[in-house]
């Protein structure tokens, strides 16, 4: 019998759960780090162009959760309802999806590669060359990158986080041998730090084929696939999606009014949010956890159990939150001086960090209420929530930027916005929990009958 969540409703039991999605999510995030430190070896330029070159792959990911978040909802309901023919028709949509929307993506970022890149004007012809080949080669990895994060979603939704955290750890030790060889002892430069990611992401790959096919962990049934187990994915993963993927186009957006203020600024945005990006990547884990955890309870009928684990989360990544602050607040030049040595790219980027560092706290609130939403199949809330607030940046941060604050009116607005999404989602979910004790009331009463 498939073993679920919900039958530990303690802390500890969600750190266990949680673990290793957050350690696979800090190794997924360590692949640009890592690519980050060995390009920084070459000069800022070339952290610009990867840099801008990223933002295009993020938004890939971004597409991918169209996917990735309504599987991991629809399974995990499915397997705390022990339904698992339901499952696995989930998990076998899912699949189909990944790989179309994957070779849609990669096709676009072949024939538009140039014309995404020249969006950021630059002014700066190596720059532009060097991101648009980046951005081509990294394009041959984007199926990977969507096949291997539906596998991980479906392996999630069981409770199977130990797994897709080792397919992660296993590209990652290939990564971190192939970045100095590729990069610096082959002379590949940028074009290496982009077939390392492939090679790392393709070891992934062959692990995830092992310990499905091979040990059967779980099976798809392509022939009994219906139309409700596309819809279904759907209405849940698109709201998530469309957050994520605005998300991203605004960052995109940032970017190109970061470049107003030279390569030095785009660099150093780019190494703040990897920094940042830790934090996001702990508590995002967190978040995916208390998802297929709320999953699993809901799919039982167990509401009252959603309240405790929404709980545990706060307190858990509350601790998290207060130590980014401190860090970000105390030694923000240190951190960015690990990726480049220019003086002032570190001076903008310590700024960068100082700024958002205000707003961690926030942050956490937004990502473990949003997922406690997200694991009820409500991901229109913390969408609706995101996209008002996200789309402000752009409006704020051109006033903001358009002041004596320089670019630093930009880092205000990243923080200004991510406050008041935390505080508006945490507001609204209270109504949510007392809806969710009279349900459980309810289903208390109709059993008694």
């Amino acid at each position: 019998m498939q073993k679920t969540f919900t039958a530990n409703s303690t802390t500890s039991g969600l750190i266990k759960l949680a673990l290793p999605i957050i350690f696979a999510s800090l190794l997924q995030m360590t692949y640009n780090i890592v690519d980050m430190f060995w390009v920084g070896r070459i000069s800022s330029d070339a952290v610009a162009a990867v840099g801008s070159a990223t933002f295009f792959i993020n938004l890939g990911t971004a597409l991918a959760s169209i996917v990735s978040m309504g599987a991991v909802i629809k399974i995990s309901q499915a397997v705390g309802a022990k339904n698992e023919l339901q499952a696995q028709k989930f998990a076998s949509a899912s699949m189909i999806m990944a790989i179309g929307l994957g070779l849609i993506y990669t096709i676009s970022l072949f024939l538009f590669s140039d014309g995404l890149i020249s969006f950021f004007d630059m002014n700066n012809v190596w720059v532009d060359q060097q991101a648009s080949l980046y951005l081509r080669i990294s394009a041959i990895g984007v199926i990977i990158s969507f096949i291997n994060i539906t596998f991980t979603a479906i392996l999630n939704a069981r409770s199977k986080t130990k797994l897709s955290f080792r397919a992660v750890l296993y590209g990652n030790i290939i990564n971190l041998i192939l970045d100095p060889i590729f990069i610096i002892l082959l002379d590949g430069g940028v074009e290496g730090a982009a077939w390392a990611t492939i090679c790392s992401r393709m070891v992934s790959l062959t692990y995830f084929y092992a310990i499905i096919y091979k040990q059967q962990l779980v099976r798809f049934v392509f022939r009994q696939i219906d139309r409700v187990s596309f819809t279904s994915i759907l209405v849940v993963g698109f709201p998530g999606a469309i957050q994520r993927v605005l998300f991203t186009v605004i960052a995109i957006v940032i970017g190109k009014l970061v470049s107003g203020w030279g390569v030095d600024a785009i660099a150093a945005q780019k190494i703040g949010l990897q920094i940042e990006s830790i934090t996001f990547m702990i508590v995002g884990g967190m978040q995916q956890a208390i998802s297929i955890a709320v999953g699993q309870a809901y799919g039982a009928k167990n509401y009252t159990h959603i309240d405790r684990l929404y709980g545990s989360a706060l307190k858990i990544v509350g601790v998290v939150g207060v130590f980014s602050t401190i860090l970000f607040l105390t030694i923000p030049s240190q951190l960015v001086a690990i990726f480049v040595d220019n003086p002032n790219t570190i001076e903008i980027g310590s700024n960068y960090l100082i700024i958002v560092g205000l707003s961690q706290l926030f942050m956490c609130l937004e990502m473990i209420t949003g997922g406690t939403y997200n694991g009820q199949g409500l991901t229109r809330y913390s969408a609706s929530v995101s996209v008002i607030f996200t789309s402000l940046r752009i409006p704020l941060a051109i006033w903001l930027g358009s002041t004596e604050l320089g670019v630093n009116g930009i880092w205000w607005s990243i923080a200004i916005t991510s406050i008041a999404k935390g505080l508006t989602l945490a507001g609204i979910y209270r109504f949510r929990a007392a809806k969710l004790t009279r349900m459980q009331e309810q289903l208390i009463i109709q059993q008694q009958k």
